[in-house]
C-alpha cells in the first residue's frame, strides 16, 4: 500500500512540472474493502436473505479497535429513526405504505469468532438503528486488514425515497447492505465517519471490488441490471435463477430487476457523437492531441418501462452524448457498462438517483420532445458517475462537491448539445409550447389553467390513491390555432436557458454558508441551495472570471488527481489558486466570502448625469446649438452588497464610442468622471458579459439615457390578448 501512495505522489509532481497527464489517470483505487456477497429474495416477497464476507484494509496512519456499519434499510424500520425524526421537523409527513428493515442474524471474524456489536443511539433518535458498532478482539494499525462475515435480512419497503419496489414486480435494491463508513483523519486524529441516515444527505464509502451471488425468482431471468457485470446466470431446478456478478473500484452496489421492463443494450462509439471544434478547444486548452482526449467504448444498458417505449432513443442519446462530453472534459469513464433505469410508474420515488454505474431517470407520457425530459434528468444522473462515483466526496458534509459540480456540468452539456430547451404547458398530461398566460397555485404538477378554464380537473398522489386528472371539456380546434399564432398569442415560443435558469436561486433562502454541512440544513429548500444551484452558480462566475482554457485545466486536473479519492473543499481550493494565478482576482479573498462567509454579491449603477458645458445659453436656443456642445460626463456604480470582487463596466457614448472599465469592487462606490466630454453617455452596463452568476439582482446594472418603449409595448399588447381570449372563451362558452 506504501507503494501506491509513493506513485500517487509521483503522478502528482509529474503533473504540477507541466507534463501531459494523458497517461497517468489512475486505473484503479486503493482497494480499501472487499465485499463478497451471497442474496436470495424470498418467492412471494421482498425480503432478501443475505450473507456477506467483507475485508477491511486500514490504508491510513491511524488505528482503530472498531468497525462502524451503516444500515440504512433500517430508516424505514419506524417512525423512531433519525430519518423519520428529521422529516417531522421538516413538516414532511408521508410515510411509507409498508416498512422495511433489516436484522442482523451473525457476526464474527472469518475463523469464527463472534464479535458484539450494538446499534449506535444517537441523539435526536435514540432508537434509531441505522448505525452498528462492532468491537474487534484487537487494533488494526497502519497496513492492518480484518474480515468479517455478516448474515442478515433485509426488507425492502414499497417505493418510498429512493428504493424499493413497485406492485408489478419492479425491484429497486439500494442502501440494502450493511456497508462500512469510512475510517479517515480528522481535526482531532482518526476516526469513523459514519452518521446515522439523516434527511437531508447522501452517502459516502471506500472503494473496492464486489462480487455478488444473488438468486431471484425466474421470471427475473434477463431483466436484472446492477452496479457489477453479468458474469454468469443460471437457472435452478427449483425455477429460481442465479446470477453472478462483479463490480470494481466502486463504492457502492445497487441492482434493479423488473419482469416487465424492457432490456436493450447498446454501444457507445465516441466517433458517431463527436464535436470536433469542441475537441479542438480541450485539446489545445490540455496540451494533448484530439486521440488522448477522446472516450472510450462503453456498453449501454436501458431497462425502460413498455409505456414509454416512445423515449428509448432519446435516452440512448442522452447516455451518449453525456459519455462523449463528460469523457472529453474531465477523463474517460473507466467502466464496461453503464446502466440507465427507467422506475416503473407505481416506483417513480425511486427515479433521479445515482449509484455507481447504474442510475435511474424518469419521465411522463405525452412529453414535448423540446422540453429535454428524459434528457434533462439522464444528463444529470450520468454525471453523478464523474462527481459522485469517480471522485468519492463526502455527502454528508459536503454534498456541493457532488451536486454542484454536476448541476454545473449538466447544465453546460445541455446547451452544447442540445437545442435550448423549450418552456410548455401541461393540460391532461399533454404538453403544448409556450408559456402560460397566468401562474396561480396549483396541486403538484397540474397546470391552474386547466381549473380555471374547467378544462380539466388534477390531483395529487396521496397515501392511499394515485394522482389522477378528469377531462372537463376538450381544447377547440380554434384554441388551437390561437395558441400557436407566435406574435399575438399569449403562449409564444419561449426558449429556457438551464444556465441562466439558476439565477432564480437568487429568490431563495442563502441564509447559510456553503461550508455548513449538508446534513445539518435548516430546510430542505436550503439543502437544494447550497449543494446544487448555489455552488453551480460559483462555479460559472469562477470559470468567467479566470477564463475558458485555465477553466479547462483546472477542472481536468481536479477530476484526474482526485478520482479514487475523498477529497474535501480546501483542496479544490488550492486548484483555484493554482490555475487562477494572474487574472485580477484575489482568490483567497473570493473563497472565504463564496465559501467560508456568507455575503451577497450586488452591484448596481447609482447615478448618471450628463451636465452641459456653454459659454452663452443663447446658443441652446439655435438649432445646431448642441452640435459642437461640451458634456461634464459622472457615472457613479455602487457595491449594495459586501462581497468584493472586480467588476467590469461599460460606458457607451453618443458618438458610438465605448469604455470598458475594470474596478476591483472594494470600495462602496466608483466614480468615473470626464470633465469635458464632447458626448454624453448613452447607456452604462455594469458586468457586462454577465460574468458574475452571483450577482444577486442584475436589474439594477444597467442604465439606458432613452428608455426602450418596446418592451412595454410588447407586455401590452400580450396583455390585452390574453383578456381578449379568456372573454372570447367564456362568451363561447355562456
Amino acid at each position: 500500500m506504501q507503494f501506491r501512495r509513493h506513485v500517487w505522489i509521483l503522478l502528482m509532481v509529474l503533473w504540477g512540472s507541466g507534463f501531459s497527464m494523458a497517461a497517468q489517470l489512475p486505473t484503479q483505487s486503493a482497494k480499501t474493502v472487499h465485499y463478497d456477497m451471497t442474496v436470495a429474495m424470498q418467492a412471494g416477497s421482498f425480503m432478501l436473505t443475505g450473507q456477506e464476507q467483507v475485508t477491511w484494509r486500514n490504508q491510513t496512519e491511524g488505528t482503530t479497535s472498531e468497525l462502524f456499519w451503516h444500515v440504512y434499510n433500517n430508516a424505514w424500520a419506524g417512525r423512531d429513526s433519525v430519518w423519520m425524526v428529521e422529516a417531522r421537523g421538516f413538516e414532511d409527513d408521508k410515510l411509507p405504505r409498508a416498512w422495511g428493515e433489516t436484522q442482523i442474524t451473525h457476526l464474527a471474524l472469518a475463523d469464527g469468532t463472534k464479535l458484539p456489536w450494538s446499534w449506535v443511539p444517537q441523539e435526536k433518535a435514540p432508537n434509531d438503528r441505522t448505525v452498528m458498532k462492532v468491537t474487534l478482539p484487537k487494533p488494526i494499525g497502519p497496513g492492518g486488514e480484518v474480515t468479517v462475515q455478516l448474515n442478515f435480512t433485509a426488507l425492502l419497503p414499497p417505493a418510498y425515497r429512493r428504493s424499493g419496489w413497485g406492485e408489478s414486480g419492479y425491484i429497486h435494491a439500494v442502501q440494502w447492505y450493511p456497508k462500512l463508513g469510512v475510517f479517515e483523519k480528522t481535526a482531532d486524529g482518526f476516526s469513523w465517519n459514519c452518521p446515522p441516515y439523516h434527511y437531508l444527505s447522501e452517502f459516502y464509502a471506500d472503494y473496492g471490488d464486489y462480487t455478488l451471488s444473488l438468486t431471484l425468482p425466474g421470471n427475473y431471468a434477463g431483466h436484472l441490471a446492477a452496479t457489477g457485470t453479468l458474469e454468469t446466470e443460471t437457472v435452478n431446478a427449483d425455477g429460481t435463477v442465479t446470477v453472478t456478478m462483479h463490480a470494481e473500484d466502486v463504492h457502492d452496489y445497487a441492482w434493479t430487476a423488473d419482469p416487465k421492463a424492457l432490456f436493450e443494450t447498446r454501444r457507445f462509439d465516441a466517433a458517431d457523437w463527436r464535436d470536433e471544434v469542441e475537441e479542438r478547444k480541450v485539446a489545445i486548452a490540455l496540451n494533448r492531441t484530439v486521440e488522448e482526449i477522446r472516450p472510450r467504448d462503453v456498453e449501454m444498458i436501458l431497462l425502460l418501462q413498455p409505456e414509454h417505449e416512445e423515449y428509448r432513443e432519446r435516452y440512448f442519446e442522452a447516455v451518449a452524448k453525456s459519455l462523449y462530453y463528460f469523457g472529453l472534459w474531465y477523463g474517460e469513464y473507466p467502466y464496461e457498462t453503464i446502466t440507465c433505469v427507467d422506475p416503473a410508474n407505481d416506483a417513480r420515488a425511486t427515479g433521479g438517483m445515482e449509484y455507481p454505474r447504474l442510475f435511474t431517470g424518469g419521465v411522463h407520457r405525452g412529453n414535448h420532445e423540446r422540453t429535454l425530459s428524459p434528457e434533462g434528468i439522464t444528463v444529470h444522473e450520468f454525471g453523478h458517475q464523474f462527481w459522485y462515483g469517480l471522485v468519492g466526496n463526502d455527502e454528508f458534509n459536503h454534498a456541493w462537491l457532488d451536486e454542484g459540480f454536476n448541476t454545473f456540468s449538466t447544465n453546460r452539456i445541455l446547451a452544447k448539445a442540445w437545442p435550448l430547451e423549450l418552456q410548455t404547458y401541461s393540460v391532461l398530461g399533454h404538453q403544448y409550447p409556450g408559456r402560460a398566460p397566468l401562474s396561480l397555485p396549483s396541486f403538484g404538477e397540474s397546470d391552474a389553467r386547466a381549473w380555471l378554464t374547467l378544462q380539466s380537473a388534477s390531483f395529487p398522489e396521496t397515501p392511499w390513491t394515485e394522482a389522477t386528472d378528469f377531462a372537463l371539456t376538450k381544447r377547440t380546434s380554434v384554441e388551437g390555432w390561437l395558441q400557436e399564432i407566435p406574435v399575438a398569442s399569449y403562449l409564444p415560443e419561449v426558449t429556457r436557458n438551464r444556465t441562466l435558469a439558476l439565477l432564480n436561486a437568487h429568490h431563495g433562502d442563502w441564509g447559510q454558508p456553503l461550508s455548513t454541512p449538508t446534513w445539518n440544513m435548516v430546510s430542505n429548500q436550503l439543502r437544494r441551495t447550497n449543494a446544487y444551484n448555489r455552488p453551480a452558480l460559483t462555479l460559472e462566475t469562477m470559470s468567467r472570471l479566470m477564463g475558458e482554457n485555465r477553466w479547462i485545466r483546472l477542472m481536468r486536473e481536479w477530476h484526474e488527481t482526485q478520482r479514487y479519492q475523498h477529497p474535501k473543499p480546501e483542496e479544490f481550493r488550492g486548484l483555484l489558486l493554482k490555475h487562477g494565478e494572474g487574472v485580477g482576482v484575489d482568490w483567497n479573498a473570493f473563497w472565504q466570502q463564496a465559501y467560508h462567509g456568507n455575503q451577497r454579491m450586488d452591484f448596481k449603477v447609482e447615478r448618471v448625469t450628463n451636465r452641459l458645458l456653454v459659454e452663452d445659453p443663447r446658443a441652446l436656443e439655435k438649432e445646431d446649438g448642441l452640435a459642437d456642445a461640451t458634456w461634464r460626463v459622472r457615472v457613479e456604480v455602487r457595491r449594495t452588497g459586501d462581497f468584493q470582487v472586480p467588476v467590469e463596466i461599460d460606458i457607451l457614448f453618443a458618438d458610438g464610442l465605448s469604455q470598458r472599465h475594470t474596478w476591483n469592487g472594494v470600495g462602496p462606490v466608483w466614480v468615473h468622471e470626464v470633465p469635458a466630454s464632447t458626448a454624453k453617455v448613452m447607456r452604462v452596463l455594469v458586468d457586462p458579459e454577465q460574468k458574475l452568476m452571483l450577482e444577486r439582482n442584475a436589474l439594477d446594472n444597467t442604465w439606458i439615457m432613452d428608455p426602450r418603449e418596446s418592451r412595454s409595448w410588447n407586455l401590452s399588447v400580450r396583455a390585452m390578448i390574453w383578456a381578449q381570449q379568456v372573454l372570447h372563451y367564456y362568451g363561447g362558452r355562456g
